[in-house]
């Protein structure tokens, strides 16, 4: 059994979703978006990542990595690259990728049949793309655990 939680990030220009597993990697849930501004940069991102961290005891991390059918996917795909390296020079713990293809959609349905309007969910959006990536990975993880 896990005894620490993990942590995904749904990797975004301006907003990266975060989501949390419970301590023995079972269930995700939504905790945060974190959003690039003025007064926050990259740098900034990471060391609040960096102290989710440490609060939740987090022993790894996942990063959605969308699969690359266009162009546009590819240069999204060097930028979490980039992302990831910054990730790693700063964390000490293990960092993943994992296939987000389709969270965001999938989000947007979820958020949607709940009876939410795009203007009431569009905040809550990347968090909830980061769970439901990372609830497929337990799902996969407990899976070959059986």
């Amino acid at each position: 059994m896990e005894n620490n939680p993990t942590l995904a990030i749904d990797y975004g220009e301006k907003n990266f979703g975060l989501a949390i597993s419970d301590s023995k990697g079972i269930i995700a849930s939504p905790l945060d978006t974190l959003s690039i501004s003025k007064n926050t940069d990259i740098q900034t991102i990471i060391n609040n990542i960096e102290n989710i961290c440490q609060e939740y005891r987090v022993k790894r991390i996942i990063v959605g990595m969308p699969q690359v059918f266009e162009q546009n996917q590819r240069r999204t795909e060097k930028k979490i690259n980039k992302f990831l390296d910054l990730l790693k020079n700063t964390l000490s713990i293990p960092i993943l990728t994992y296939d987000e293809s389709f969270s965001t959609s999938e989000a947007k349905n979820m958020l949607t049949s709940s009876g939410q309007n795009f203007k009431s969910y569009k905040n809550k959006i990347d968090r909830v793309a980061a769970t439901v990536f990372l609830q497929e990975f337990l799902n996969s993880e407990n899976q070959k655990n059986e």
